[in-house]
């Protein structure tokens, strides 16, 4: 068989090796020696990197590096190049990663060029609360000192700048912005993903402001690195990056409001026939207006004062037409369009008040008599003393509290109360740029550009920190309670019956379900009210009664009253609601000098020549 005659065959063959060509007895076997292999060679990548250096032109002489520990430094083992005349440079190097990580340096010295101005930062005290740009609370309380390491493109001569990969190897100053923009979402300890959307939300800024036809802003040529359209627009965007400083969470706050300011600024440098760069030189308070105004919009700080608006005078002005009880106010109050742009002008006279709103796109009104309302001695519930307090009765328990003035805050209290009232002004000067946006802003029925304004407007904007419930001391308007005497079993029916005794149960139809009731006053007119209890801050029960059927063109409810439960009587209230900064922005709040060339007499004019109804 084959297995046998092949074992016979490798025997014979290993007496063969044992006894052939030696007479050496020694049959050990040789040592076997093991393969050599050589060891294991990385692959290697071949890399070329070429662009151009630009930064109000052409940079020639520049060295540039592939920084791949990415430390900012240009290491003596990594790739380096410079650029020529045209500020071009190309870098061909090898290593042994296919797509490797890393950043673009060019340095070079610089003495003829310069950064644009820097002013002094704005004295702004910034929102604390995170905002949708933090990662987490823990993050959003350490980025609020962090700084960029990124400086100034040009430092005594010495100039940098420093790309992303991804970029083509441009270098300029949009690359260099992108890369502080990166340091601060690092520092903020912000995640792969958000970090990758706030770049593509920042290129979306940047192409808007630099490149809106092409689309890619960092692809910056040396020419257009120098033209004047470029340099506007980075001058400004410097501008506001050197008053804003890095004392915002939000990473794009500064591009946000450079993309919103853009127009305006231009608007404002070419009022003055001067050019960008010069108007920006001098730092114009009427840009600090225009940021101020912009980051308020946007919603990045709630005290947006800078300390050299107001003044002692400023001060003064508003002693007399606001924020004291004096007898000649001054001021010009205008709802939104949801609340049908109700007003209220107050022009010297303490007895009475312009007021009106907007219907059917017509502007109506009337002078009303408001001094037999002032003459009604009120008092409100202090908390802290757990008793009705008359500021105009002396209390040894009560003393009033000074009002505090902080840059352009007024913190002050509800009269006869602990709780705080702030108040923030904004000072604007009337011949400026913003000034005209925000009339141009109100219904056109008001025609307030029109106006010969006084040179400064103060506009407000007040927070309440707690409901204030407040009662006029005759108690008047008492009613008694039903005969259960208890808040908690409450009924329409009851409600019906205390209020509109005169139209129950005939006119009157009660829904308890929904605890609402309407009532026929004539035949043919229905009004719809809704009740609710709640606890006031005296901790008695509250009842509100509104209004909620008021015509389409109206607000969609309105107050009847409001009552408070004191044992066995109902007694006619007013709950004033805390608010916040937020609550009114949409309102125009402004006070200003009326005494001085009539303005508050020539406002009553104009607004009265626009009146649909009977003139006062």
């Amino acid at each position: 068989m084959l297995v046998k005659k092949l074992g016979l065959l490798l025997l014979s063959s290993s007496f063969l090796v044992a006894c052939g060509g030696s007479d050496s007895d020694d049959t050990t076997l040789p040592d076997v020696l093991p393969p050599v292999t050589d060891p294991t060679v990385p692959a290697e990548y071949n890399h070329q990197i070429q662009g151009v250096v630009a930064y109000q032109g052409a940079i020639a002489g520049a060295d540039v590096c592939v920084d791949l520990d990415m430390n900012q430094l240009c290491g003596a083992q990594e790739p380096t190049s410079s650029t020529d005349n045209d500020g071009f440079y190309q870098i061909d190097w090898v290593s042994t990663a296919d797509t490797p990580s890393f950043y673009l340096l060019a340095s070079w010295t610089d003495t003829s060029n310069s950064n644009p101005a820097q002013p002094k930062l704005l004295s702004s005290a910034f929102k604390a609360e995170k905002l949708k740009h933090i990662a987490s609370a823990s993050s959003a309380s350490n980025t609020t000192t962090s700084s960029s390491k990124v400086t100034a493109v040009i430092s005594n001569g010495d100039a940098q700048l420093i790309s992303m990969s991804g970029h083509g190897g441009a270098i300029n100053a949009l690359t260099h912005l992108e890369f502080q923009r990166y340091e601060q979402m690092l520092a903020q300890g912000l995640s792969a993903d958000e970090i990758q959307a706030l770049r593509m939300q920042l290129s979306i800024i940047l192409n808007a402001l630099y490149a809106p036809l092409t689309g890619e802003a960092y692809q910056v040529t040396a020419e257009r690195s120098a033209s004047d359209e470029f340099l506007d627009t980075y001058f400004s965007h410097q501008h506001i990056t050197a008053l804003i400083g890095d004392r915002l969470m939000a990473t794009l706050a500064i591009d946000e409001v450079m993309a919103a300011s853009k127009a305006s600024i231009t608007y404002l440098a070419l009022q003055s026939d001067v050019t960008i760069s010069d108007y920006l030189a001098n730092d114009p308070i009427d840009v600090r207006f225009l940021v101020n105004d912009t980051l308020i919009a946007q919603g990045f700080i709630v005290t947006p004062f800078d300390d050299k608006i107001m003044s002692d005078t400023d001060w003064q002005v508003l002693q007399t037409s606001l924020l004291s009880d004096n007898i000649h106010p001054h001021g010009f109050t205008l709802a939104p369009t949801h609340l049908n742009n109700f007003y209220s002008l107050e022009f010297g006279d303490s007895e009475q008040t312009l007021s009106g709103f907007i219907s059917n796109s017509l502007l109506t009104g009337s002078v009303i008599d408001t001094g037999n309302a002032q003459t009604v001695a009120t008092a409100c519930w202090n908390e802290q003393l757990e008793k009705w307090i008359n500021p105009e009765r002396d209390d040894q328990d009560y003393a009033p509290v000074v009002a505090q003035y902080t840059n352009n805050t007024v913190n002050t209290h509800y009269q006869g109360t602990a709780v705080a009232i702030n108040i923030q002004i904004e000072k604007h000067l009337t011949n400026t740029e913003t000034w005209g946006a925000i009339l141009n802003a109100q219904p056109q029925q008001f025609k307030l550009s029109e106006l010969q304004w006084p040179e400064y407007i103060y506009r407000y904007h007040i927070e309440q920190a707690d409901d204030v419930i407040c009662r006029t001391e005759s108690n008047t308007n008492v009613w008694d309670m039903p005969a259960h005497n208890s808040a908690e079993r409450l009924t329409t029916a009851d409600i019906a019956r205390l209020f509109w005794d005169d139209f129950y149960p005939q006119d009157v139809v009660i829904d308890e379900d929904n605890q609402q009731l309407s009532v026929e006053y004539t035949s043919g007119e229905t009004s719809s009210f809704e009740w609710a209890l709640s606890t006031s801050p005296t901790g008695q029960p509250l009842l509100s009664i509104v209004e909620i059927n008021l015509p389409v063109d109206l607000q969609g409810s309105a107050i009847f009253g409001e009552y408070l439960i004191e044992d066995t009587k109902l007694i006619e209230v007013e709950l004033h609601q805390s608010s916040s900064f937020n609550d009114m922005n949409d309102y125009l709040l402004i006070t200003y000098d009326g005494d001085t060339d009539n303005f508050s007499q020539r406002f009553l004019a104009h607004i009265s020549s626009l009146l649909t109804t009977s003139q006062p």
